[in-house]
Order: C-alpha cells, then structure tokens, then sequence
C-alpha cells in the first residue's frame, strides 16, 4: 500500500534522564555559575517529546502545566535553532512528562537535548555551533547531546567520556518534594566557597564502578547538596535513610 503523502508526520524522541554518581561543588565563579566536579549517568527513564513538522510552532501540548514561553527548555531550544538559521521553524510538539522535576534528574535538560539534536540533524547544524546554542539553554543540556557516563567540569559544560558503565540497575525514590537547583544552590551558601575539587576521587570512583567494588564505591560516592537539602527537608533525608537500610 502506497502511503498518503498529505499524511501528518509524527515523530517521537525519547529523552533519558540523568543521575549524578558523584557531585561536587567548588567556588562561585564571574558568570554567577559554581564550579563543579561531576559524573553524570543517563539511566533507563524517559520524557517522551512528539514533534509534528508542519505544524506551527507556538503548538504545543504537554501532560504537565508547562507554558511555551521562556521558562520552558523546549521554548528556548526553538528560539536559539530560529536565531542561528535566520528563519521560524514550524514544528509543533507534545510533551509526555515521566520524569519528576526537581528530583535533579535533568528532565527538561534532556528534552532540550533531544530537540537540538533533531534539529541539528535536519537543518544540518555543525557539532560545535549545537553544542553553543547546547550551552546558552543550561548546564546540563551539553551532556544530554550524548549521554551515558561522562565527567563533567566547569559549570558542567567541559565534558570528558572515560567509558560507559554497563550492568548496573537503579532504584529512584520520589518523596513528592522537589527541589530546584537555584534553590539548591541557595541552601548551599557560600560553604563550597573555596573547596577544592576531588578529581582523585572521582578517578577512584570510576575504577571502582568498573571492578564492582561496592564498599569503594559506597566511601567514595557523595552529592555535596545532601546535607543543605536534607536539613531544610527533613523528609527527604528520612526517605533517603530508609532507602539506606
């Protein structure tokens, strides 16, 4: 059978979410950015993103209470692929939201993501003119272009890959709270200030996710929101305690 060229295309991007293995944050730097030492992860949980080419752009649906405008990532990728080609996209969208915001799994970075490399795909964009516009949208969103197991310096943006750790399995635990990252950043203070960063540790780290050594892994793992976090929500310092056990 001979399919209908007046047919509406749809296609549907999956959009992982990521886990920080290890996480630390150093001095405050000129830009209003910290400095940060990380190993991020992409894990097995996905926001799915529907985009219909054709269609306006200012279409868009989603399963949660997300406004096309400047607070939403998708809303930005869109803005910045439009001011480096010189032209409007029509591209209409549907956001399937799985992944909780404010749990620091990097939902809306990853959507973002998705949608500039389909973009950079289609329109031809070069690696280093993506990874720009990547930049000027969030931290993270550099790091979703590729994903799997990468360590990420300076605001998160200077990415290395040593490798991608295989056969692991995650459990996730959502106590209904979230936290954004500004506010995270806020709770912190200006106790990273001057602190250095472990790159040793990290290097430790990584060799010990690779041989399995689970009491390496358990001293060496740390995210340095924990106590800041869990002090101004100690619901979630319970939930993680139990997690724990």
């Amino acid at each position: 059978m001979v399919a209908d060229r007046n047919e509406p295309v749809e296609i549907t991007l999956k959009c992982p979410a990521k886990i920080n293995l290890f996480l630390e944050v150093g001095q405050k730097r000129e830009d209003g950015y910290h400095e940060i030492l990380t190993i991020f992860q992409t894990i097995d949980l996905y926001d799915e993103l529907i985009l219909h080419p054709g269609v306006p752009t200012g279409y868009f649906r989603s399963n949660i209470d997300l406004a096309w405008n400047g607070s939403n990532t998708l809303y930005k990728a869109v803005k910045a692929v439009e001011k480096h080609l010189g032209k409007e996209l029509a591209l209409g969208m549907e956001l399937k939201k799985k992944i909780p915001a404010g749990g620091g799994l990097g939902g809306g970075s990853s959507d973002a993501a998705a949608l500039l490399r389909y973009l950079g795909e289609t329109f031809h964009i070069e690696r280093e003119a993506l990874f720009e516009v990547a930049c000027s949208i969030g931290s993270d969103v550099p790091f979703f272009l590729r994903g799997g197991t990468a360590i990420g310096t300076g605001r998160g943006e200077v990415l290395t890959f040593p490798g991608d750790l295989e056969d692991y399995s995650v459990d996730l635990c959502f106590p209904g709270i979230g936290v954004s990252t500004p506010l995270a950043y806020t709770l912190l203070g200006r106790s990273a200030d001057g602190h250095e960063l472990g790159n040793k540790e990290v290097e430790k780290l990584l060799s010990a996710l690779r041989e399995r050594d689970l009491t390496l892994i358990g001293r060496l793992s740390k995210n340095d929101f924990e106590g800041p976090v869990f002090a101004m929500f100690p619901e979630i310092g319970r939930a993680y305690d139990k997690f724990k056990e």
